[in-house]
């Protein structure tokens, strides 16, 4: 392996505006390095991997996934990882700096000189896994102040008579919220009626996030 990145000479490494105008950090740039020399063969794979590490997905997996890849192509599983984390770096920098593609292509090549395989890998994900990882960094930016809804189940129930009323049946939905904050998950049950029901439609009507 090189002492330095694509075309740069010892006296001169790139400097990358994902990485604010300076040059990488030596861990990444000895990672992208370490990527450069994975077989043209192995590159669609090791997308597959390297996205798999940005999403959700159980850490026992994908270091199982990890380390079948690497036996199958004889590569060292440590060499491997670094490059995964050199490119989840230089995508979550850019992804921070909100870099468009032809940005992002401009520094890559700048550390790959005429290998233009891994560029090519990581620029045709880019836009995808860049809106993935600003969605998470929102995600983790309100759970610093408090819990965000995640997701939700509902159901609707009919209730018929209680120890205070009777008579006509009345539907009421009975939502669960899932709540995320920096202390984990949480699930809280709230109960509409149609009352309710007609204040979340209102409040959905006039909040529109893709026509405000």
């Amino acid at each position: 392996m090189s002492s330095t990145p694509g075309n740069a000479t010892s006296t001169e490494t790139p400097k990358l505006a994902t990485c604010g105008g300076q040059p990488a950090p030596p861990p990444v740039q000895e990672g992208w390095e370490t990527l450069l020399t994975l077989p043209s063969s192995t590159l669609q794979t090791f997308a597959e991997l390297l996205m798999a590490s940005i999403a959700d997905v159980d850490e026992e997996a994908l270091g199982q996934a990890v380390t079948g890849f690497s036996g199958r192509h004889g590569l060292d599983t440590d060499a491997v990882v670094a490059s995964i984390r050199a490119c989840q770096y230089l995508l979550r920098q850019a992804a921070v700096l909100d870099l468009d593609a032809a940005t992002f292509a401009s520094d890559l090549q700048q550390l790959s000189g005429e290998q233009t395989g891994p560029l090519r890998v990581l620029v045709a994900r880019y836009g995808p896994l860049k809106a993935q990882i600003r969605e998470r960094l929102l995600l983790q930016t309100l759970m610093d102040h408090g819990k965000v809804l995640v997701g939700l189940d509902w159901r609707v129930d009919r209730v018929s008579a209680s120890n205070r009323l009777s008579g006509p049946a009345s539907d009421v939905v009975l939502l669960t919220l899932e709540l995320q904050s920096t202390a984990g998950t949480e699930r809280v049950n709230i109960q509409l009626p149609a009352q309710s029901l007609n204040l979340l439609q209102e409040f959905c009507t006039r909040f529109n996030p893709q026509g405000r």
